[in-house]
């Protein structure tokens, strides 16, 4: 098994309670329900999150800058999108990673992260939506490329195989802030892959120019109700 540095205060998190003013009624919010982990065992799970989040940052920048510089060339509404919102994950990712870097205020961190993430996937969902209804109205057409459908479709294989470790290790930590981190990873690839479909598509035969932009409302509008459905969550008082 790979070692990792300890980092400060690297104690293993327990499970917190918060008290609402409302009811007084506890509220989990870690939520560990796998309690076969051992202390060692626990941080190294923690450790392994991280990990996979700074390699997620470093992906998606060079995923990002290839991808809008390449939407711009073919105006592409949804690899512009996929573009803008690899660029909200970099913020994501490290709001993780600051999640769980430390076993201090384990509490107030998950709900400080909850909150962000919401707020970023509403945004990033806002903006690829009011994008896509322009490209309707104005009937934009994107300029084929076979590059961009390359660049994605690799890009696509990447963020799954990111997805599928950072769901392995949520499952471990039972803890919502980790599962939203797999379920963006999930989502970028899934953009990725919805991209590469549409592009390949639009290559083919021009007369779908509009699958490009109802691909972006649709995962879009996905963004947004997960936004929402953390942003609820958040100040909920069973997590």
């Amino acid at each position: 098994m790979a070692r990792y540095e300890r980092f400060d205060d690297d104690t293993p998190a327990p499970k917190f309670t918060i008290t609402t003013s409302s009811n007084n009624e506890n509220s989990d919010l870690l939520v560990l329900g796998n309690t076969t982990l051992s202390k060692e065992d626990e941080r190294t799970v923690r450790h392994a999150l991280i990990t996979l989040n700074i390699i997620s940052i470093f992906v998606s920048t060079v995923c990002s800058l290839i991808t809008f510089f390449l939407a711009i060339e073919e105006r592409s509404v949804s690899a512009l999108g996929f573009a803008l919102d690899t660029i909200l994950d970099v913020l994501a990712f490290s709001t993780i990673i600051w999640r769980f870097m430390s076993s201090e205020d384990q509490a107030k961190r998950e709900v400080y992260v909850l909150r962000i993430l919401s707020l970023l996937f509403f945004v990033s969902g806002l903006a690829i939506f009011i994008d896509s209804i322009s490209d309707l109205y104005h009937r934009t057409h994107p300029i084929p490329n076979q590059y961009l459908a390359i660049a994605v479709g690799i890009q696509t294989f990447i963020f799954l195989c990111l997805a599928v470790g950072k769901y392995t290790v949520a499952k471990k930590l039972n803890v919502i802030s980790a599962y939203s981190d797999a379920f963006n990873t999930t989502i970028s690839a899934l953009m990725a892959f919805s991209v590469t479909i549409s592009t390949i598509i639009y290559n083919s035969t021009a007369k779908f120019w509009y699958l490009d932009s109802l691909v972006g409302m649709f995962i879009s509008i996905t963004i947004m109700v997960y936004g929402i459905w953390l942003m609820l969550k958040s100040f909920s008082n069973i997590i």
